[in-house]
């Protein structure tokens, strides 16, 4: 288990990407199977669009809070410099795995500002698509955004089990 999510998070918006390829196909595949008629019209869309938009720039400023208290934390610990090798938390940070704990955050940042401006400039041409094609233009979002909160907890998850370790 433990290198599938090593691998996951070696390249996370590949694997995003394909994970919600994989969520939309299967969206696809049961609405055409099943024959699954989707009433769903554009104020609708632009309603949940909305609420994507919200959500990510405020997930977005989440996970950038989270970042600055996990520098700062290292920081804190650097300066004060007494025994920092001897805990497990110390060991984190001057670990190689420290960089990859940056990274996690970093990139879900980025997703979540991405995301912010895909969603707001597509909401402007979505009433010209079909509704069937706007439709994924909520799917998608909801997905990596699920996906990038995922990550995100794991790694905080990993941070925690550490300190909870060391006491």
């Amino acid at each position: 288990m433990r290198k599938i999510l090593n691998i996951y998070i070696r390249r996370p918006l590949l694997w995003d990407i394909i994970l919600t390829g994989l969520v939309c196909y299967l969206a696809y595949i049961v609405i055409n199977s099943f024959r699954i008629q989707v009433s769903i019209d554009s104020e609708l869309i632009k309603s949940v669009m909305s609420d994507l938009i919200s959500t990510s720039i405020s997930l977005a400023g989440f996970v950038l809070a989270s970042l600055t208290i996990i520098v700062t934390f290292k920081d804190n610990l650097n300066h004060k410099n007494q025994g920092i090798e001897q805990s497990g938390i110390g060991l984190l940070f001057s670990s190689k795995h420290y960089k990859s704990i940056v990274g996690v955050f970093t990139w879900a940042v980025m997703i979540f500002l991405a995301l912010f401006l895909f969603l707001s400039l597509s909401k402007l041409f979505v009433s010209k698509l079909p509704v069937e094609y706007s439709l994924y233009f909520c799917i998608i979002p909801i997905s990596i955004t699920t996906l990038t909160i995922f990550r995100t907890i794991l790694v905080l998850y990993s941070i925690i089990k550490l300190q909870l370790q060391n006491k």
